[in-house]
């Protein structure tokens, strides 16, 4: 049965503690490409061990997915073997997020994230991607990946959003897994087609 892994990144370093205004989320959005993942971030389990078990590994070109891609490759062993072909998908990198135009609010992430989400959601997109060119990045990553994954597993570290459009795209190709995937940070989800 072939068999495709979905997990987000790691957690990522220099998450803000105070509330921004726009600017300051202006600034955590153009630095958050570079960013890592925190010291003390280690994969599961079940994460190596799906990663062991795969003939490819696609990783966002983002930071943070390059470092988890790398701490889990550490975390086989130095006697593990070759381990499986990675490969770097730009079209794997997280959906950007439009700045909201409303100056002088302060919000915690959390929230600046949740507002404007639903705002390109609902077609707002600032100078960002639209909803359109984010579906159509996501459908050609998860029919590579399910092109992949006709020669062994694949598992695929991506972001949480983007993971949310592969699964609805899987799904749509015949593959059976959860409508939607992990979003933790280290997360894990199985799509599976006979």
């Amino acid at each position: 049965m072939a068999c495709i892994h979905l997990v987000r990144h790691l957690a990522t370093e220099g998450a803000p503690a105070t509330w921004l205004d726009r600017a300051g989320l202006q600034a955590w959005f153009d630095a958050e490409g570079a960013r890592g993942i925190t010291a003390g971030s280690r994969p599961s389990g079940p994460l190596v061990a799906a990663v062991a078990a795969s003939r490819h590994l696609l990783v966002s070109p983002l930071e943070r997915a390059q470092a988890t891609a790398r701490s889990v490759l550490a975390a086989r062993g130095p006697d593990a073997g070759p381990g499986p072909v990675v490969i770097t998908d730009p079209d794997l990198i997280e959906i950007p997020l439009p700045v909201l135009p409303v100056p002088g609010v302060r919000l915690p992430l959390d929230a600046w994230d949740a507002a404007c989400r639903t705002a390109w959601l609902l077609g707002y997109r600032g100078r960002i991607e639209s909803r359109g060119e984010a579906v159509a990045r996501a459908r050609r990553a998860a029919e590579r990946a399910a092109g992949l994954a006709e020669t062994g597993r694949v598992t695929v570290i991506g972001h949480g959003f983007t993971n949310i459009l592969l699964a609805r795209h899987l799904r749509r190709l015949g593959w059976r897994g959860p409508r939607l995937p992990d979003h933790r940070n280290g997360g894990l989800t199985s799509y599976r087609r006979p």
